[in-house]
């Protein structure tokens, strides 16, 4: 799980200076997920691709209807008396008129084909791990939504920061300014109160250029624009620790992705078997019947046909598909198991990320009060002659970075405990979840 960054604060500038800003709450954002997200919408995409299969399968191995009709124009009709047939007899046999029609259907049945029914199943197990792979795909979306929240969060955060020392910077000037045209201050200050005001300038304009970004890579993750409202408060945790690790493994079935896996090397299994069973003979029936304008040899205009057929074959790529499906098999495993061995380890990584969060959340809400603290006094200090005009910018440039450092570490706790439950394939909104 990548920590937010906080990238060094460069002079760029969106249009963003000045606006209070409201998220819909997280819920909105992973709800669109669900029907707007490519990766999502692809994943259903792919399941419906493998039910549609596995009826394909299926239907080959079900009685089919073939039917047919055919005109034949013949430049001679075949006519034969009946007399040499059967002497004494009157009138004509035809075997091929002028204008000849053909009907006929035919109903084949497979009767024993135990290659294709074991491919049925492989079908159907393949479908039940797409399935699967949508309910995974579903927690990897929820999880880069979520992070893609908090992290906007701590950028409209970070802005109001920025915000703040500018206007502290601003108030600096003027009172540097003043003290300069009392001459209680030298005139190298009012040059050094300037550069303060255009170095928080430079901040602001980050922090504006970061919520922009983060604002598209929520759209984007989530098929909703955030909105800009009002202001948006910031994550309240009040540093409760987490469950022990061992609470979170995985149910017994494992995680979705877990599933997916694990069916996915069962339906690998199921075609392996499926390929030694081609050297199995197949059974096959099929009733033919046929309708014409003239009787041929039969004496009969309509006639029916059964057939029985018995069907075997071998050649060397029925032994190198042997090879084929155990080498798919085998790989199939392998990512059972990867996928088993990273659930886990992000559930650690999780757990351990939730654990350094609430220590640094911890650490950084009380350096910012300490900071805060100094910033007022050298301020008082300042105003009063007691303290230079470094140590006042000193003090606020601590107190700024001390205010970064606690928004997101904050929006990291927040973004850690859901990660936590969406890494167990838990609900990240259920009790105990940061909302």
């Amino acid at each position: 799980m990548p920590s937010y960054r906080i990238l060094p604060l460069l002079a760029l500038s969106v249009s963003l200076a000045g606006r209070a800003v409201a998220l819909q709450p997280l819920r909105a954002f992973v709800d669109s997920s669900e029907a707007h997200n490519p990766d999502a919408r692809e994943s259903r995409a792919n399941l419906d691709s493998a039910r549609a299969a596995g009826d394909v399968s299926l239907g080959r191995q079900l009685p089919s209807l073939d039917v047919r009709g055919t005109y034949t124009r013949n430049q001679y009709a075949i006519v034969l008396p009946l007399a040499l047939l059967e002497p004494g007899s009157t009138g004509t046999l035809t075997l091929a008129p002028f204008d000849q029609f053909d009907f006929s259907g035919t109903v084949s049945v497979p009767l024993v084909d135990m290659a294709s029914f074991w491919r049925i199943r492989a079908a159907r197990v393949a479908a039940d791990a797409a399935d699967q792979q949508v309910q995974a795909t579903r927690l990897q979306v929820e999880s880069q939504v979520v992070q893609d929240y908090y992290q906007l969060i701590a950028d409209l955060a970070l802005v109001s920061a920025a915000q703040r020392a500018l206007d502290v910077a601003k108030a600096g000037q003027a009172l540097t300014l003043e003290l300069v045209s009392l001459g209680r201050a030298p005139p190298l200050e009012q040059d050094r109160a300037a550069a303060e005001v255009e170095r928080s300038v430079q901040q602001l304009a980050q922090a504006q250029l970061l919520v922009a970004v983060a604002t598209q890579a929520l759209a984007s993750a989530s098929g909703l624009a955030p909105q800009v409202t009002g202001a948006e408060p910031q994550p309240q945790d009040d540093l409760h620790p987490e469950a022990e690790e061992a609470s979170f493994a995985p149910p017994e079935a494992g995680t979705p992705a877990m599933q997916a896996a694990r069916l996915a090397m069962r339906s690998a299994e199921l075609q392996g078997q499926a390929a030694r069973l081609q050297l199995i003979p197949t059974l096959s029936g099929s009733v033919n019947e046929h309708s014409g304008n003239y009787v041929g040899f039969s004496g009969y205009e309509n006639a029916w046909t059964g057939l029985l057929q018995l069907t075997w074959h071998f050649d060397y790529a029925s032994i190198a598909a042997f090879r084929l499906q155990d080498a798919q098999t085998a790989a199939a495993d392998a990512r059972r198991e990867r996928v088993a061995l990273l659930t886990l380890d992000a559930i650690h990584d999780a757990w351990a990320q939730v654990r350094a969060a609430i220590a640094r959340s911890r650490s950084a809400r009380i350096q910012q009060a300490a900071t805060d603290h100094a910033e007022r006094l050298a301020s008082d200090r300042y105003q009063a002659g007691a303290a230079t005009q470094l140590d006042l910018l000193q003090a606020q440039r601590d107190a700024f970075s001390a205010a970064v450092a606690r928004i997101q570490s904050d929006a990291d706790l927040a973004n850690a405990r859901l990660q936590l439950r969406l890494a167990a394939g838990r609900d990240p909104f259920e009790r105990g979840a940061t909302p």
